[in-house]
């Protein structure tokens, strides 16, 4: 089959230039953290109010403006290597946890596979480590920014504690009380001078209250405002953003390693044999790299659940393709990748999910993305069954076919091409 094989109704319009993408570091960190905060499912704004702090305390602490934003971003992305709702509640229960080395070293490793944030991967890798026991070596600048990040994260665990049994307008009159929480940890887990900072900053009014949803994002875009942060990424920085993204989703959950990179592999492959053109091709593999990115705001327990969701475990997994397409949006504007994204569970017959849609309301891309994500999710192992034969895969598919759910055409290259994206879509590492 070829791309002239396609009905025209299939064939989308020439899509926007992506050889090259301008953005705003700032905001993408926002977005990315945005995403992170998902995990924490009742509570999602833990990045952006570190991000804020840690910004804030800089500034009492007479850092210059440019590693006061260094700061923030730092602190926005800290949490990137926790994408399990499990590890998050343990680092908002606990000051100090045993495992919280584990999240600090993925973080840093996911950081340094993107350009751009490779600079905070050092600030990330050590942001849990006790100021007494930094590890020798690391110069005074990145002890101090890693511990900041580390004040500031357990700060707002603080405050978040104190708000779960007060309003937000009370914790102006209890400065003293959550600062004294963090006191008897000063000299060991945190640094004197950067205790004596927040304890500065605090006393501003306007510190608590940029925290509270209602006002934290106008806080840091107008923070971010006040320095350039646009940068221009070539191709392989763009999909170096998505591999990192998809690795942070894909750690969530044992049964889903490697699923967000195999997705994209067999829509690589598949869109290769189609003959779509190479920036269409290049749109549809960030796509199917980011199509799960929603998942981080799903439960663990649900993801892993060894059996049927329950109707109120569905209609939470129902959210993921909406979650998806405001992340995509705010990353990609002005492209298709956050409506292919979204559209990955809807079906040809109308019974998919979110929307709802049917037939010609389904573009080819998402239709694709659609058969990729299912044949690469039979041929992997899942909490409620082990890995599915390529006969086993195939012949579910064809009734999802026969039932009219999948698009008849590209199944048949899937049918005819099976055994290589067997191996495409089973493979590790």
């Amino acid at each position: 089959m070829s791309a002239l094989d396609i009905p025209m109704n299939m064939q989308s319009p020439a899509p926007h230039d992506f050889d090259g993408l301008s953005i705003d570091l700032g905001r993408v960190a926002h977005t990315v953290t945005k995403a992170l905060d998902y995990v924490g499912v009742d509570d999602k704004s833990h990045g952006r109010r570190v991000g804020l702090m840690c910004h804030r305390i800089a500034h009492f602490l007479g850092w210059d403006r440019e590693t006061r934003h260094f700061m923030m971003i730092a602190g926005m992305i800290h949490d990137c290597g926790v994408s399990s709702t499990a590890t998050h509640q343990k680092l908002i229960d606990e000051l100090e946890w045993e495992g919280a080395d584990d999240h600090c070293r993925r973080g840093a490793a996911f950081a340094q596979g993107f350009a751009p944030f490779a600079p905070y991967a050092i600030v990330i890798r050590h942001h849990h480590a006790r100021w007494t026991m930094v590890p020798p070596g690391l110069d005074q600048r990145t002890r101090d920014c890693a511990n900041l990040v580390f004040l500031a994260d357990r700060f707002d665990v603080v405050r978040a504690t104190y708000l779960q049994t007060h309003r937000n307008h009370q914790v102006l009159r209890a400065r003293d009380t959550l600062l004294a929480c963090l006191a008897p940890h000063v000299g060991t887990l945190f640094s004197p001078h950067l205790f004596e900072a927040l304890a500065q900053a605090m006393r501003r009014d306007s510190f608590w209250i940029e925290l509270e949803d209602e006002f934290l994002d106008a806080a840091i875009f107008e923070t971010l405002g006040h320095w350039d942060h646009c940068l221009r990424l070539g191709f392989d920085d763009i999909i170096a953003l998505g591999e990192m993204i998809s690795h942070i989703v894909d750690a969530k959950s044992p049964f889903t390693h490697y699923h967000s990179l195999r997705v994209a592999d067999l829509v690589h492959t598949l869109t290769e044999r189609l003959g779509f053109d190479s920036k269409r091709r290049q749109m549809l593999r960030m796509a199917a790299l980011l199509h799960d990115v929603g998942k981080l705001r799903t439960p663990d327990e649900i993801l892993e659940k060894p059996g049927a969701l329950s109707d109120d475990e569905h209609d939470v997994m129902l959210r993921h393709p909406l979650d998806t397409k405001i992340v995509l949006s705010a990353l990609f504007p002005d492209t298709p990748i956050a409506r292919w994204a979204a559209h990955h569970h809807e079906k040809l017959n109308g019974t998919g999910y979110p929307f709802g849609w049917h037939g010609e309301q389904i573009d080819s891309e998402p239709r694709l993305l659609t058969l990729c994500d299912i044949f690469q999710a039979l041929c992997q192992m899942r909490p409620y069954r082990g890995r599915l034969s390529v006969d086993q895969v195939i012949a579910i598919m064809d009734k999802m076919c026969q039932s009219g759910e999948l698009d008849p055409e590209f199944f048949q290259l899937v049918r005819v091409h099976q055994d290589e994206l067997y191996l495409v879509a089973i493979r590790e590492g």
